[in-house]
């Protein structure tokens, strides 16, 4: 299978994936491999690319975060969507919690969830760290790319 990230986790007004895909590109995963499922108009083809895409990546990033919408403090949806993942790919699932600018209960809830996933998943890639995320999942990606092209 080649190597496809999912970037899964909070959408709303909060832009993560520009910075987070531009970050990773510099430093030299391919921009071919990464899959933002976000688009403009959200249907039923885009959320059955989405879930294909989900069954086929060697990657998945979830980042939960403020969507940054009057009301919606939490991504309720993203953290089901990466316990889900963490459950079914530990090893290839990473999960960043940013709690920038929460506060009250949202704090708690998101501080609880990743205390949760940290305890029944103690192996696996959960950070409180978006660098750290970047760091990890470079690392994966390009050791086993130019792994194999030494290789060959």
């Amino acid at each position: 299978m080649g190597r496809l990230v999912f970037l899964g986790g909070t959408v709303g007004k909060n832009d993560w994936r520009d910075g987070f895909i531009a970050r990773i590109v510099s430093r030299g995963v391919p921009g071919t491999t990464i899959f933002n499922p976000v688009v403009a108009d959200w249907n039923e083809e885009a959320r059955r690319q989405e879930e294909e895409a989900k069954r086929h990546a060697s990657h998945h990033i979830y980042y939960l975060a403020d969507p940054k919408q009057e009301g919606n403090p939490l991504s309720a949806y993203s953290m089901v969507e990466a316990a889900i993942a963490l459950h079914e790919s530990p090893k290839n699932t990473v999960v960043v919690f940013d709690t920038e600018g929460m506060s009250g209960h949202a704090l708690k809830a998101m501080k609880q969830t990743e205390n949760v996933l940290r305890t029944r998943f103690p192996k696996a890639a959960i950070f409180s760290s978006t660098k750290d995320a970047e760091d990890w999942l470079v690392r994966q990606l390009t050791r086993s790319f130019f792994g194999r092209m030494i290789a060959a």
